[in-house]
């Protein structure tokens, strides 16, 4: 064979190598879906696949745990890897549901230190902000709510308002509704009496609460009228402005929640190197950039911030701020795990009365 043909070969076989087989079964990644999965398809997962050939193929949950315990236990794996709240990336990393992997090794680590750094076994992804949100073409002036006390003053502030069908989350926004500083939520829900005080502030607001169960119904809520206020995710936030042409505005100094979601692979998985190439390809600043431009929420690379328009830059939280409350940290994750299952059923029963 001429030297240049065997160049050519050599170079076609190689390729061909590191392609994804004909056929091939498409690697299964599961979101919480609605408006920021849309964005996720086409911002990260149909450019990752352009560029390597790989297929991917999406499915959605809500956190259930459950969910990923009975693939595990019963080896019958439909997903490769999930989106995860900090809670279930320890839960589900301590339980043995997800891959421990070193993800120093596909990302700068320094680059993820202001959101927490990198889990046991999960990727920090994106910054999810939980704010007060209300409707400024129904509410103007002194008739717009700008803590989350005016949430709960509805003598002055009148009608129904939304929080989310859950605990954490909801309790933390009770206390800071009942004075609690964003900054000391965390001491004062895991400390004596904490649970208690939290729902005794929430009784306060029940009759004239409306209660959502997913993001998309979140604003739902909103748009369609039902309430003029509520409690909601900055993207879900950014996406019903944009895509119904509304003024619904956030109320940053009030104080609100701050959750970063991460990335896992599945214990188990046939295809765990492709699902760390798609995770690795996420976290990277450009392609963290094109996603959150578009959905707006805070990169969780913190090199991919200087990428993202002045514009969008502007709507995302102070980061110096001490009015965000981190739901991260060893004794806020270890409360949940240690007592969730106890305050998810109080809750329940609470909502249900």
């Amino acid at each position: 064979m001429r030297p240049l043909h065997a160049a050519i070969a050599t170079a076609i076989a190689l390729t061909l190598s590191q392609a994804p087989a004909l056929g091939a079964e498409p690697l299964t990644i599961v979101t919480q879906g609605g408006q920021p999965g849309d964005v996720q398809k086409k911002t990260v997962f149909e450019p990752f696949t352009a560029e390597t050939g790989i297929q991917i193929r999406v499915d959605t949950f809500n956190q259930e745990l459950a969910r990923l315990r009975t693939q595990i236990e019963t080896g019958n794996l439909i997903w490769d890897a999930a989106s995860l709240n900090p809670i279930n990336e320890v839960a589900g990393c301590e339980e043995g549901l997800l891959e421990k992997i070193d993800w120093s090794k596909h990302a700068k680590a320094a680059a993820f230190e202001a959101v927490g750094g990198f889990g046991e076994c999960g990727a920090p992804y994106l910054a999810s902000p939980g704010v007060l949100v209300f409707d400024a073409d129904r509410l103007k002036g002194d008739a717009a709510p700008k803590s989350w006390a005016d949430f709960w003053d509805v003598k002055k502030f009148p009608g129904k308002r939304s929080l989310m069908y859950q605990p954490d989350q909801t309790l933390e926004i009770a206390l800071m509704a009942d004075g609690v500083a964003p900054s000391e939520v965390v001491k004062v829900l895991t400390g004596p009496g904490g649970v208690d005080r939290a729902f005794r502030k929430l009784a306060e607001l029940k009759p004239h609460l409306k209660w959502w169960k997913s993001g998309d119904e979140s604003m739902q809520l909103l748009l369609t009228g039902e309430v003029s206020m509520g409690y909601g995710w900055l993207g879900r936030v950014n996406a019903a402005n944009s895509s119904n042409d509304r003024r619904l505005r956030i109320v940053w100094d009030a104080g609100y929640t701050n959750a970063v979601i991460f990335l896992g692979v599945l214990k188990g998985s046939p295809r765990k190197e492709e699902a760390i190439r798609l995770i690795a390809y996420q976290l990277s600043a450009p392609v963290q950039a094109r996603y959150m431009e578009v959905l707006g929420n805070p990169p969780a690379n913190a090199e991919a911030n200087p990428l993202l328009s002045e514009g969008r830059r502007a709507g995302l939280p102070d980061p110096k701020s001490r009015k965000g409350m981190m739901q991260a940290g060893s004794q806020y994750i270890n409360f949940w795990l240690d007592n969730g299952d106890a305050i998810r059923q109080r809750f329940a029963t609470f909502v249900a009365q």
